[in-house]
């Protein structure tokens, strides 16, 4: 079963320098609660993600399959040194 992922940049107040700061990286509330303690949503950096269970994937979110090319010495190849 797939759900959806919310994740922002998070701002937090810093106890060692008192300023207002803004989380590095996007992440949901629950990890960015656990991290840094009181946090409010940076609204305008939300980015929602569709996460699937493994072996649930749609087609289309799957990688693309590339045919397998050996390499050889045959006419059109470069030779190896």
């Amino acid at each position: 079963m797939s759900k959806e992922l919310e994740l922002f940049h998070w701002w937090f107040h810093d106890d060692i320098t008192g300023q207002r700061c803004r989380t590095p990286f996007a992440m949901d509330r629950e990890t960015a609660t656990q991290l840094y303690g009181s946090v409010q949503a940076d609204e305008p950096t939300r980015v929602l993600r569709t996460i699937s269970e493994p072996g649930e994937a749609r087609h289309e979110q799957m990688l693309p399959q590339f045919p397998l090319v050996e390499g050889g010495s045959g006419p059109g190849t470069a030779p190896r040194h």
